[in-house]
């Protein structure tokens, strides 16, 4: 078939490309096209936008974005080309972007979004199968020259290849932390493993076949870029390893490191050559002469020194104004340049005389010479080119800071440049392209998120302030308080009208804490809930504690523990204080009503125990025993007063709140780490550590089978048809309530309680996450990047951290096909 701007602007062409031929096939035909069609061509459709070339650019990149997602989801490609084009040039969009931005939605040409809808609207009338839409823009700019290489943790330092045509990268990853990428592709190439540390420094042998690092693990290795294979390694020296630098003939490798030394080796026998002493601090730069004949090296001791290669002697000592953590020699060995307080010193290498002024403005952890009349330089906040006569920025381009350490690197054409990330992603672009908009959300990453299951609110903490965001996917700043410190974790009413959080009044004297209810509709508070201290002379404990609350199910009573050995119950309507239940002398670390409100639960880690209390009468009518930590051993039947807790004497007990009846089963000799109850309190499911999941009746005390696990299982829910467990190995297990006959097995982490209680359920991974009906192992849909934590909200709204664009806000919402449940 001969495709052409028409037919390839077609969502339907589209799909059957994916589905027939495969991604490769699609991005080669869109290539293709590209070529032969006139830069000028323009195709008005006959029910949607005009489309032309940039069309297809666009297109193809949204596509590269998503490939590898889309070679496993090829059914996902309208969610990937809508969640992306959708935000690209839509007049809404400019809003989720930083002010000064020059977005393409005041592109004369902006259509993209109406490209998009105009697809929607096809597949809506068609009947459409379910997808995920994203209510947030997502990151990666369409029309850039920027690409990003993701790793699975912070990016802290990158180096070009002496070619330019590789790039190599070092970052906090458990394993594998060194990595060699195609510059041109972004295809990861090689994964070096066994630092067992951060790397920080990398240098290229200059015939570019061999790769050296360092670390924080107090080494540096050799490694051959070809086949990844270890060449030599250099362990036990006196700090980390901050920087390493390849002599030009390639023979010696230079290390230096926290403990103020320099070491230099012999690369083919890799014996110790010198060992140079005279910095007083530690040594954080390194860089060889072109000839060979000096090495430079920077250090926290505010001096830069320059050490003779052939007798290994200082032969200068150069003063600096703050600390020298990047220095580099010009290609043509004639200048030297270095960091300083308030820019780049640069000196001749004849004299070692310092040129007046500094270059650039302010301070600049990299340097880099763009050959001999330019420097390329890193800051906080931007990447600029500077020129070294005169002094003047030639171009920058800024960045959000996200407050941690960043690297960069220069290729050696003067052409690229890389900039690495706390989030794991490196970004690559052209020197002197235009920067793409900055997404507002870019420096403000998530740290954690609270919500109810099917409830109406989630609240996202930034590092800088709260997020609201509603079942409809609107996302508002929570009001500041100055006078108070918002506390973990938040909790809200079961009819979505309130939020309660532990608040800490640090300005009055003696501190005070208490409960905020705000509402949920407006954010505004509606009253806080105090409670005189049992001692008010301790404020030491109460300051070190968390403050865990929950409201009733009636959402008449908030219960919450403001301080060790106690939980207060409160009155919503009024705020009057009803109970105040003094139990163990430790913190608090559980409290819940139980799923009919007759009753509070108070779980005491310290004391492994749980105390219950009628909550009309506050009358305590049991104390037993559990495991409290990781997790409480702990479960309530939804639709019986039935609670059961599990033992570190392997006892399972289940507890009629009705009756007072406690029945004992006797489980096995291991502790019993988590259980579970059917709704209706007859079954009872027992996680232990010898890695077994007992199913027991609860009225006879019989056991109707148990289900070896291959690792510990630490999580349990028993549904209408499944019991369902969570694992150590990160494998979510589905088996068949009646039998104990396996059903499926879920790579990635599901909430069992979710599985088998909600509407929707996602198994979080490594990988893209999977979206699922209540009880159904069968996925719903995908989404294609990794998330971290998520809260489902009403209607299908999903709130989530990012796990592979780390802590990366996302607002997702699940659309289940017509007659779905």
């Amino acid at each position: 078939m001969t495709y052409d701007l028409q037919s390839l602007t077609e969502l339907s062409t589209l799909e059957n490309l994916v589905s027939t031929q495969g991604v490769a096939a699609l991005l080669a035909t869109l290539d293709e096209v590209l070529a032969r069609t006139p830069p000028d061509a323009l195709v008005l459709k006959e029910d949607g936008p005009a489309v032309g070339p940039r069309t297809l650019r666009v297109l193809r990149k949204a596509v590269e974005f998503d490939a590898t997602f889309l070679q496993a989801h090829p059914e996902a490609l309208f969610q990937s080309l809508y969640n992306r084009l959708r935000w690209h040039d839509a007049p809404d969009a400019a809003t989720h972007f930083a002010p000064e931005s020059q977005g393409p939605w005041s592109h004369p040409d902006a259509h993209l979004f109406a490209l998009a809808n105009h697809w929607r609207k096809q597949r809506d009338a068609a009947g459409a199968a379910p997808w995920v839409e994203s209510l947030l823009p997502l990151r990666g700019a369409l029309e850039s020259a920027d690409s990003l290489f993701w790793h699975d943790a912070q990016v802290l330092c990158a180096a070009y290849s002496p070619s330019g045509a590789k790039l190599a990268t070092g970052s906090w990853s458990d394993d594998g932390n060194v990595r060699v990428w195609d510059a041109a592709t972004g295809e990861c190439l090689q994964v070096m493993a066994g630092h067992e540390g951060e790397v920080r420094g990398l240098a290229w042998s200059a015939d570019g076949t061999r790769l050296a690092s360092g670390s924080r693990d107090h080494d540096a290795r050799i490694w051959d870029v070809e086949t990844g294979a270890l060449l030599k390694e250099f362990p036990g020296q006196e700090g980390q390893v901050t920087s390493v630098a390849f002599s030009p003939d390639g023979r010696l490798l230079a290390t230096g490191n926290l403990g103020w030394r320099v070491h230099v080796f012999d690369v083919e026998s890799g014996r110790p050559v010198k060992t140079l002493k005279g910095h007083e601090q530690s040594v954080l730069s390194l860089s060889f002469h072109p000839s060979g004949r000096w090495l430079a090296s920077g250090g926290s001791d505010s001096t830069l020194r320059i050490w003779d290669t052939a007798t290994w002697t200082q032969v200068e000592r150069i003063a600096s104004d703050g600390y020298v953590d990047t220095v580099e020699f010009s290609p043509d060995g004639e200048w030297i340049a270095w960091a300083v307080f308030e820019g780049i010193a640069v000196a001749d290498t004849r004299t070692w005389t310092r040129l007046p002024g500094t270059r650039g403005e302010g301070r600049y952890s990299q340097v880099a010479w763009l050959g001999t009349s330019r420097l390329g330089l890193l800051s906080y906040n931007r990447v600029e080119v500077v020129d070294v006569r005169e002094g003047t920025a030639l171009w920058s381009r800024p960045y959000p800071s996200d407050g941690h350490q960043r690297g960069a690197a220069f290729s050696p054409n003067g052409k690229h440049f890389a900039l690495t990330a706390a989030d794991g992603g490196l970004l690559v672009s052209d020197l002197y392209a235009s920067p793409p908009p900055v997404l507002l959300a870019e420096p403000h990453r998530m740290k954690q998120l609270w919500g109810q299951p099917e409830g109406g609110l989630a609240i996202a903490q930034r590092f800088d302030a709260w997020l609201a965001i509603d079942a409809q996917g609107c996302v508002r700043n929570c009001p500041p308080d100055l006078d108070e410190t918002p506390m973990q974790p938040w909790c809200f009413s079961p009819d979505g009208t309130l939020a309660a959080y532990g608040i800490h009044l640090m300005m009055e004297t003696p501190a005070r804490r208490g409960v905020r209810l705000l509402d949920a509709k407006s954010l505004t508070p509606v009253r806080t809930l105090f409670a005189r201290p049992l001692d008010p002379n301790d404020t030491k404990k109460r300051l070190s504690m968390k403050q865990p609350l929950a409201f009733s199910p009636d959402g008449q009573w908030v219960a919450a523990a403001l301080e060790y050995g106690c939980v207060r119950i409160w009155r919503v309507s009024d705020g009057a204080l009803l109970h105040t239940l003094r139990g163990a002398k430790g913190p608090v670390t559980l409290v819940t009503f139980t799923p009919d409100g007759a009753h509070v639960v108070c779980g005491y880690s310290e004391d492994a125990r749980v105390w219950v209390y009628e909550v009309t009468s506050g009358r305590n009518v049991l104390t037993t025993r559990t495991l409290l930590e990781p997790e409480p051993a702990y479960a309530a039947a939804t639709r019986a007063p039935r609670i059961a807790v599990g033992r570190a004497s392997g006892e399972l007990e289940v507890y009629d709140l009705t009756t007072g009846s406690l029945r004992l089963i006797q489980v096995s000799n291991d502790d019993v780490v988590a259980v579970g109850l059917s709704a209706d309190g007859s079954l009872v499911a027992a996680c232990g550590l010898d890695r077994r999941v007992r199913l027991f009746d609860v009225q006879t005390g019989a056991l109707k089978y148990e289900l070896p696990h291959p690792s510990l299982p630490f999580s349990v829910s028993v549904g209408e048809d499944l019991l369902v467990t969570q694992s150590n190995d990160q494998v979510t297990r589905l088996f068949d309530l009646a039998t104990g006959a396996p059903r499926e097995e879920l790579p990635g982490s599901a909430t069992p309680e979710d599985v088998t209680r909600r509407r929707f359920w996602e198994v979080l991974g490594e990988g893209p996450v999977s979206f699922h009906r209540q009880e159904d192992p069968t996925p719903l849909t995908h989404f294609q990047d990794g998330l971290e934590e998520t809260v489902i909200l009403r209607e299908g709204l999903v709130v989530a951290r990012g796990r592979s664009i780390k802590d990366f806000l996302y607002v997702l919402r699940i659309h289940a096909p017509t007659g779905g449940n």
